[in-house]
């Protein structure tokens, strides 16, 4: 029989944990680390951020109320988070990546790890009238749920008793600002069921680490490129400014 979820109810002390680790990673963690390597260009940005992000969750939530684990899905590694309240285990995931994941489940032939958990721990969820879709997705690997479930929380120790959901916390970052995040529950076609704002707990401060330029006198860095004028371009240059000039008097 399927349900639906109204709330989640994330607990204050583990949400602003968990955005804390965002908003740093996604801002000055990246810019110290960019500063650190001298970086010329950023192509390893957006996974390295997935570095950051990882370390500070293990170091800061393997508490009393919180466990977490690291396991390989492919060639990358996740984190996921157990939290004792809620009984949930989380993942953390863009906002864009997510949506990618959604709109085109019809298209994977394989599930992705967020399809294995909610199989797993949400299959009885269904998604508000209007969002649902008509008919079922299935994937060639549907036989290994279990086994690949199995794989993926094998590191999760016998002692936090029951899982009850899988939860997964979405954020959008752009030019290093943290702008939204929130936590979401969604059914076996990654429709949305429930869903909480964890925005207000996004840190309100001032970047610590300020853009650098190694040599103000390096060409690189003068929007001229340290190049001059010939006499003729000089002389086209002032008489367009007098035109100019001209027309917003006139």
């Amino acid at each position: 029989m399927s349900s639906r979820l109204t709330t989640i109810n994330i607990p204050k002390s583990f949400a602003s944990t968990v955005v804390d680790c965002i908003f740093t990673a996604t801002g000055d963690g990246i810019k110290e680390d960019i500063a650190l390597h001298r970086l010329r260009t950023r192509n390893s940005v957006p996974a390295r951020i997935w570095d950051l992000i990882n370390t500070a969750i293990c170091e800061r939530l393997n508490t009393p109320d919180c466990m977490t684990i690291t396991p390989r899905r492919g060639a990358w590694e996740i984190v996921i988070i157990y939290e004792r309240e809620t009984e949930f285990i989380y993942t953390i995931m863009r906002g864009k990546r997510f949506r990618e994941l959604r709109d085109g489940i019809c298209k994977r032939n394989k599930m992705h790890y967020v399809d294995l958990l909610v199989r797993h721990l949400n299959p009885d969820l269904l998604a508000p009238v209007g969002q649902t879709t008509l008919f079922p997705v299935c994937f060639d690997d549907e036989n290994k749920l279990a086994e690949n479930v199995q794989k993926i929380l094998a590191g999760f120790s016998t002692e936090i008793g029951e899982i009850k959901r899988h939860a997964i916390i979405l954020f959008e970052s752009a030019n290093f600002n943290l702008t939204s995040v929130q936590a979401i529950v969604v059914d076996s076609n990654l429709n949305i069921v429930s869903e909480q704002s964890l925005t207000e707990y996004i840190p309100v401060q001032e970047s610590n680490i300020s853009e650098k330029v190694e040599n103000p006198n390096n060409p690189s860095n003068n929007p001229s490129r340290g190049l001059k004028l010939t006499e003729k371009a000089a002389a086209r240059k002032q008489l367009a400014l007098k035109k100019r000039e001209r027309e917003i008097t006139s």
